[in-house]
């Protein structure tokens, strides 16, 4: 069969990666659309991508910090019709830029079926115009995907049928949840097929240090896209992450910055025990990690549970990535800062690395909820339920 898949940015393909890796084994055709980073992505993973919108402003840049309003699942449900009326214009704005391309393609192509991540929404108006089952496969725990797919049927309707999708913005026909039952949010009902979360964050030649134990214990220190995006702002770091850096000094702990290049000039004097490194993937590294400190994004977080490695959660202001420094503290192998003001607090912070480094119960959790991981289908299990949509 011919899969066509998508997905809004660079982050939420990679949690797709391992399923890609297994319709191609399986025999399968597979072609990635999106814009300029997820093509490039697509082929960083060794999979075929097809350029749709021009190679103008990239998704990823359409929703920095601004230019998007991030919120929790509480004020999603409470928004007014008016409110939603204005997401809705944004979101037809913004695949009013690529979706003849992409409808176009699909005609062209003629695909099997469509996978898409839960916000890019363009993949199933696709399956819909062309009479396909369209899958969304979701980037890990969350509980904000399923009330804004709930909107896009009111508030993308007109425009699916636009594209020939007679009954509007279609359901999906399968919702694949890379999350065990551990960390699924109170209050998600959607039903989904829960899948092994398999890690993928790109490749890299491997340094003699990431592969050698290190001389004092390590501490893996992510910043993520929106925290990386503080620092191209305001020249840096966010306060928590400064205030682990300084833990690490204090504790004796090593602590790896992964982070773009271009941002290294702005982070100003830092503890010697801190090795700043060009951006990474985590997974080779976690091998001897003894903590991950990041903002709550579903790819390290579930990485780090995969490796059985407790983690500090720092998630800033936003509601979404709170709730994951909740379920990662709710799960008992991490300690979640959830409240900025508990972020801004060196103390706090410095008292939650110090746990995290020497109490025992919180790598217990961890494997624990590695392990539930690792009881899950895999994306072979996953290709033959796929097969059976069609």
């Amino acid at each position: 069969m011919r899969v066509l898949m998508t997905a809004l940015v660079p982050s939420h393909l990679m949690p797709m990666v391992p399923l890609t890796w297994a319709l191609r084994a399986a025999g399968h055709e597979v072609l990635v659309a999106g814009d300029t980073d997820v093509v490039r992505s697509a082929r960083a993973a060794g999979l075929d991508g097809r350029l749709i919108g021009g190679s103008g402003t990239t998704r990823q840049q359409q929703t920095r910090p601004g230019a998007v309003t991030m919120v929790g699942r509480g004020a999603l449900e409470q928004r007014a019709e008016s409110e939603w009326a204005a997401v809705g214009a944004r979101w037809r704005h913004r695949l009013g830029g690529y979706l003849d391309d992409f409808v176009a393609l699909g005609r062209a192509w003629q695909p099997d079926l469509v996978v898409t991540d839960p916000v890019e929404f363009g993949g199933l108006i696709v399956a819909g115009a062309l009479g396909v089952p369209g899958v969304v496969h979701r980037y890990g725990p969350d509980d904000i995907t399923g009330p804004l797919l709930r909107q896009a049927v009111v508030q993308l309707r007109d425009l699916a049928r636009e594209y020939g999708s007679a009954d509007g913005f279609p359901a999906p026909a399968l919702l694949v949840d890379p999350s065990p039952p551990s960390l699924l949010p109170e209050g998600e009902d959607d039903p989904s097929l829960l899948t092994r979360y398999i890690p993928y964050s790109g490749t890299a030649e491997l340094p003699a240090w990431a592969i050698e134990p290190p001389e004092r214990p390590r501490v893996l220190v992510c910043l993520g896209m929106w925290h990386g995006r503080h620092i191209a702002e305001t020249g840096t770091l966010p306060p928590g992450f400064r205030h682990v850096l300084d833990a690490c000094a204090q504790l004796g702990a090593e602590a790896v910055l992964p982070i773009d290049a271009e941002y290294h000039p702005l982070l100003g004097e830092l503890p010697a025990t801190v090795r700043v490194v060009d951006r990474f993937p985590i997974g080779p590294l976690l091998r001897h990690t003894a903590v991950t400190v990041h903002h709550g994004g579903s790819g390290t977080t579930m990485t780090s549970f995969v490796a059985g490695v407790p983690q500090l959660v720092l998630p800033g202001d936003k509601p979404f990535l709170q709730t994951t420094a909740r379920l990662v503290e709710r799960s008992g192998g991490g300690i979640g800062l959830a409240d900025e003001e508990q972020q801004h607090d060196p103390r706090l912070v410095r008292q939650a690395l110090a746990d995290l480094l020497g109490e025992e119960h919180h790598r217990k959790a961890a494997r624990a909820v590695g392990a539930e991981i690792a009881g899950l289908p895999g994306p072979t299990e996953l290709v033959r339920t796929l097969e059976g949509l069609i």
